[in-house]
């Protein structure tokens, strides 16, 4: 390759720092942003060509990227390479954007940048995943038969339904809230494209 031509990297004004895990679950937003960015986008399995070097390539758009968006969660707290990441961005001085998608605790040299919050309310503050577990696997038993003689938990029953109903509402609110954040971080790049 010609020195003079410039990789994927050099090209991108925009880093993606984030975990192999949760790739599906940050696409959408990725690729609104990708949109709105005429593709000027860094996101390693799009970005790095077969062949390359990926930790070279990695480093080379970090250098080379004005904004770092850091998709923060339990596998990204638990990622070396997200750490490095975010760690070298913020020693360059590019612009961090921290986008939240749960309650994982946010490290210190994050915690200084203004983030984007996607995290998913959990319902009922974590009852729905806690409440099967309550006196389901015990002897005693406090609920009424049905007519089979089995134990039915009615008042559970419909609990289950009511968070079904409300989980299937939540996801279809999604389109909206992906919109608002992508709509938020297109501000931000604009914003941060007039400084320059």
């Amino acid at each position: 390759m010609n020195d003079s031509t410039p990789s994927r990297s050099d090209a991108a004004d925009v880093f993606i720092s984030y975990s192999s895990v949760d790739r599906d679950r940050i696409n959408p937003i990725v690729q609104l942003v990708r949109a709105m960015k005429r593709d000027s986008v860094f996101q390693d399995f799009m970005s790095i060509r077969p062949g390359e070097k990926w930790a070279d390539e990695i480093m080379e758009a970090l250098e080379h990227c004005q904004t770092v968006l850091v998709f923060w969660c339990e596998h990204s707290a638990a990622s070396d390479w997200v750490r490095q990441e975010y760690e070298a961005g913020i020693q360059a001085n590019k612009e961090i954007i921290p986008i939240l998608l749960d309650d994982t605790k946010v490290p210190d040299p994050l915690r200084a940048y203004q983030w984007l919050d996607f995290r998913r309310d959990e319902p009922h503050g974590g009852l729905f995943s806690f409440v099967p577990g309550v006196f389901r696997h015990s002897n005693v038993h406090y609920y009424p038969k049905d007519e089979h003689g089995e134990y039915r938990d009615w008042e559970s029953e419909e609990f289950h339904e009511r968070e079904r109903e409300r989980r299937q509402e939540w996801k279809e609110s999604q389109a909206t809230r992906t919109a608002e954040i992508a709509r938020d971080i297109a501000a931000r790049l604009t914003r941060s494209e007039i400084r320059d």
